[in-house]
């Protein structure tokens, strides 16, 4: 990526977020089948494309997800 100095990637902090993490939203479990406000948790991922990012030198995560055979081909 850029090495610190700031880049779309990274959002011009010099910091790349590889893992996430937040509260549930409670439609998750009502959606779940739960009584809206009974539960409550934290939700968490890792992600593995921010590391392929800065292995191969991507800027934009977007691309991952883009389902652009031009772009997946390479790898």
């Amino acid at each position: 990526m850029c090495e610190g100095k700031g880049c779309p990637g990274c959002k011009n902090a010099g910091w790349l977020e590889i893992g996430g993490a937040g509260m549930v939203n409670q439609f998750v479990f009502e959606s779940a089948g739960y009584k809206r406000n009974e539960y409550q948790g934290f939700a968490w991922g890792f992600g593995i494309e921010r590391l392929a990012m800065m292995k191969y030198k991507i800027n934009d995560i977007r691309l991952f997800h883009s389902g652009d055979i031009r772009f997946t081909s390479q790898f």
